[in-house]
């Protein structure tokens, strides 16, 4: 399955739920979120595809430092990302649901809480894009594949039913922001393993 495909899963399973528990007006600002993921992953995306390779030349020729340098700029810059898009969204939700659509009052209402909540996701979903190409660069494609279809499917698709159900329709907000959290934990532990791996080189 793509990562297209994946994606394309985990956000009609988000809008059955958020329709059987929240109705459609709680789905007019999910829209919108949809939306600001694909901005965000796209300036994300942009930053692996200039990485990669860099990476991939290197890890060829074994010059870990390049390759550590590279990866280096390439985390301050979607962390950078992250605190950007974050930041944009606790700040200014309403002014994101006016930009992509003409809401009513009752959505206008809503949509801060949802978009504060859901817009933590954003801070850790850079990192985790990223690391599916730096991963794919220096011959680890079974840990790319980990963190796509975990943070693409897996979690996501499994946490969409189960927090509604176990405890409340609201906790259905924090699925993303959770699931990036986890990924996040998961990148990071094999990426410093990689850089011991390098010093060990």
């Amino acid at each position: 399955m793509s990562k297209n495909q994946c994606a394309l899963n985990r956000v009609l399973n988000s809008y059955r739920q958020i329709m059987n528990y929240f109705g459609s007006d709680a789905l007019a600002v999910f829209g919108v979120i949809v939306q600001i993921s694909g901005l965000v992953q796209c300036f994300t995306y942009a930053v692996g595809q200039a990485a990669q390779p860099i990476i991939s030349e290197n890890y060829s020729v074994h010059n870990w430092e390049r390759i550590k340098k590279t990866r280096k700029y390439s985390l301050w810059t979607v962390a950078g990302f992250g605190v950007l898009w974050t930041a944009a969204v606790l700040l200014f939700p309403t002014t994101f649901v006016k930009v992509f659509m003409s809401p009513t009052d009752s959505v206008l209402q809503m949509s801060p809480g949802i978009m504060r909540i859901y817009g933590l996701a954003y801070l850790l979903l850079p990192l985790n894009i990223f690391a599916t190409y730096y991963f794919q660069s220096v011959m680890q494609p079974k840990t790319a594949l980990i963190i796509s279809m975990a943070r693409g499917m897996v979690l996501c698709g499994v946490l969409v039913f189960v927090f509604p159900a176990l405890f409340g329709a609201k906790l259905l907000w924090w699925v993303m922001p959770i699931t990036e959290l986890a990924v996040a934990s998961y990148t990071i532990l094999y990426m410093v393993k990689s850089n011991k791996g390098f010093a060990l080189k």
